[in-house]
Formats: structure tokens, sequence, C-alpha cells
């Protein structure tokens, strides 16, 4: 395992192909299912993953590209050397480090608002001790070990979820009937269960990382409302017609509390709705399609497979800059024999490079110390 230019060059490119994927996906009705949807996180994920360890494993299948921009590119950034103030250095390296200082200056600037955002609300919030019973039962549904606590928050105008270690979800001071508050606490516990408050932090990670690329901020709003799409479908799929006409009527009514109040809920967490009344439409016409429709376990496992798949693929295929001598500086003649990778390879013995070489005609192994000049060009 290694990281180097090239290994990073590859996490770019399948981060880019695995984008658009999604972008190309999101267009296709088909993929309006829970199935399809699950679909598009995988691809999603890859490519957040992929920038996240860009690395090169070994071995790899390598692919030699010798002709276009993608040699001349890898040479002038990777293989041309200056010296700045007696330091050596390629332009790739420079890159690398300017790319890396932003990244970490966009990732402590999310983390430092995150938590004053998180004290914010903590300081602007009265625990709601009413709710443990809901909660508690809604808990042993779905098989969530860690605390969650429920706030009452004057400033917000919609539910909304935060947290990794410890769970919190907080309500507007609205009244609810207890229909619409368990559906309201279902609805949050489906997404603390879905892992979606670590697929967006992962998002804001991926997003810091690449800062410097328009398809990964455009894919912000179309996570989330995949994430909400996803999370209605698990909410309904165990109910009767009756009870997800009432799940959706509470959306609705928390969304008519948005209109009275000009903040809609929490920046880093998720929300039950948002403003967009087109995408909240098309949320209730996917339920609708897909109320008969329930998760199987195959389907569970067919999409764990696929990701491993895919993320193995991305790992074992390598893209490689290939330089072959021109033809006028091949010397031919009598005696002269042909060094290709398949009779010569190069070999480090301590601090000295060698050159070792199979005649396939003499059948004898050859062996040349090779010059620091020849090593560093090769």
């Amino acid at each position: 395992m290694r990281l180097d230019i090239a290994s990073l060059s590859m996490a770019i490119l399948w981060n880019i192909i695995f984008i658009s994927v999604v972008f190309v996906m999101e267009k296709k009705k088909a993929y309006t299912s829970r199935k399809g949807i699950q679909i598009i996180l995988i691809f999603y994920l890859l490519g957040v993953i992929r920038m996240l360890f860009p690395v090169d494993f070994q071995p790899s299948i390598g692919i030699p590209i010798s002709k276009g921009v993608f040699p001349v590119v890898n040479n002038v950034l990777g293989l041309e050397e200056h010296s700045f103030l007696g330091v050596d250095f390629n332009i790739a390296n420079g890159i690398v480090i300017f790319w890396s200082a932003i990244a970490i200056i966009l990732m402590l600037r999310y983390f430092t608002e995150y938590r004053q955002m998180h004290r914010l609300f903590q300081k602007c919030s009265v625990i709601d001790e009413m709710c443990e019973p809901v909660i508690e039962q809604i808990k042993l549904k779905k098989k969530i070990k860690k605390k969650i606590s429920v706030y009452r928050n004057s400033a917000i105008a919609i539910p909304c979820a935060e947290g990794i270690f410890r769970l919190n979800i907080y309500l507007p001071k609205c009244e609810y009937s207890e229909e619409e508050l368990y559906y309201i606490l279902l609805h949050e516990c489906t997404h603390f269960a879905n892992g979606d408050l670590y697929i967006k932090w992962l998002t804001q990670i991926c997003r810091c990382l690449c800062w410097w690329n328009p398809l990964v901020y455009k894919m912000q709003d179309m996570l989330e409302k995949n994430l909400e799409i996803r999370c209605d479908l698990t909410v309904t799929e165990n109910l009767e017609q009756i009870e997800q006409i009432t799940y959706l009527e509470t959306i609705v009514k928390a969304l008519k509390n948005i209109e009275k109040k000009n903040n809609s809920g929490i920046l880093y967490g998720v929300q039950l709705t948002n403003r967009n009344g087109k995408e909240l439409k098309e949320r209730f016409e996917i339920i609708y399609k897909n109320r008969k429709n329930k998760t199987k376990k195959s389907q569970k496992m067919k999409c764990l497979a696929m990701f491993l798949i895919m993320m193995i693929f991305s790992y074992v295929i390598m893209i490689t800059p290939a330089y072959y001598p021109a033809e006028e500086e091949i010397i031919t003649g009598e005696g002269i024999e042909e060094m290709t990778t398949k009779n010569t390879y190069i070999l480090k013995e301590g601090e000295k490079y060698y050159t070792i070489h199979k005649s396939e005609i003499r059948g004898k192994i050859e062996k040349e110390e090779l010059s620091s000049e020849e090593v560093k060009e090769i």
C-alpha cells in the first residue's frame, strides 16, 4: 500500500466517475424506489471513500497509456524537477501541499462551526422528558442502543436531529398530537438507524477535500433529498395505508410551520422536510408507488456485495503513463538484444541499483550496476 501522485490521481478520477454515475442515475425514474436510492447512495459513498483513502494497493492491474496528454502532463507535473532556494521539488508536490492546506483549513472551520452550533442549540433548548417513553419504544423497534435526548427549542421551525456520539432530536415549541409526535420521533430515529448522520459527515469531509470540484457541491442537495426519501420509505414500509396518510399529513403540518419562521432548522443535522414543494410532492409520489414494497434481506446483501465489488475494482485498476523510445533511437543489429519488462527488471541492493537481464538466446543472467544519473532518469 502506498500513497503517491499516481494513486492520488486515480482517487480523483474514480471520485469523478462515481459522482458522475450518481448524476446519470438521478435522472432515471427507475431509481426512485428504495432499492434504486440505495444504489445511488452506494455510488456516492464509493466516491467519498475513494477520496478519503487515496492509496494504491499491490498487486494491481496497470493500464499503460503512452499516447495523448496523460504521459505529457505526468512528465511536466511529476517528473520534471525544479529547484528553489536549494530545495528540489516538482509541480505535483506543490499542488498537493496547496490542496492539503486548503482542505485542512476548511475542515477545521467546519468542525469549529459545528461545535458552536451544537453549544448554541444546547444552550437554547430545554429537555423534553415527556418524550422519553416514546423514544424508548422506538429505540427498541429500531434496535438503537445509544441514548437519544429530545429537546424543545423555540428558535427552530422544524424537527431535526444531530449528533454522532450523542444523539439529539430538537423539536420546535409546537403542539403535536400523540400520533404526530410518534411519527416525528420515528422519522428522526430512522435517520439514526440508517446511519444518515454519518453519511452527512463523510459528505462534509469529502466536500472539504474536493473543494475544487463543483460536482461535489451540487451533490449536497441531491444527497439531502435521497436521504429523506430513503427515510420516508423505511418508515412507511411497515405502515398500513391509513397510517401512511397520517405520516404524510404530519410532514405537511411541519412544512406549514416553516412558513411562519425564517429559520428552517439545523445546519449540521437532518431535517424532517424542506421548503421545496416540488421535492415534497416527489417524496409523496415515491411513497405511494412503493407503499407495498418491502426491503428484503437479499436486496441488502446484493447492495453490499455490489459496494464491495466496485470498491475493490477501483483499487485494483490503475492507469499508468507509459514512455517508449522513438523508433530512430532504437539500435538493432547482430548480437543486440531487446530489453523488455518480460526479460529485464531493476534490483535494489542497499543503496545500489542493478539491471537484471536474462538472455533468451544464451540462457544466462547478466547483472549491471546503474549509475546515479541513470537511476534518477528512470
